[in-house]
């Protein structure tokens, strides 16, 4: 009994986790998008506030284009690449 109930717990919080990173994601940028804004980074501009994923960054920021990603821009933020998707210039990826 001891065992089944150890087996059903972490199976409830290894599915929460799972369930919780799934929601993290908002939209999957192609692993060459990254690779480009990481060598090519951009003059850094400094946003006050939590930087987070759907965060929309203000319109007096510029956002450099990504060539082979046409709908996605970026900008780099305290020093950290940001992607932005230029559809309504919402933060989508930021590296950690």
């Amino acid at each position: 009994m001891k065992k089944l109930f150890a087996m059903a717990a972490t199976l409830m919080i290894t599915s929460s986790s799972v369930a919780f990173a799934q929601d993290a994601v908002i939209m999957e940028v192609p692993q060459q998008t990254r690779d480009y804004v990481i060598a090519n980074p951009s003059d850094p501009v400094v946003i006050d506030g939590d930087l987070t994923q759907g965060y929309v960054i203000p319109q007096d920021v510029e956002l450099r284009p990504i060539p082979d990603s046409t709908q996605y821009g970026y900008v780099y933020v305290n020093g950290q690449p940001v992607i932005v998707s230029l559809e309504n210039r919402k933060v989508i990826y930021l590296s950690k």
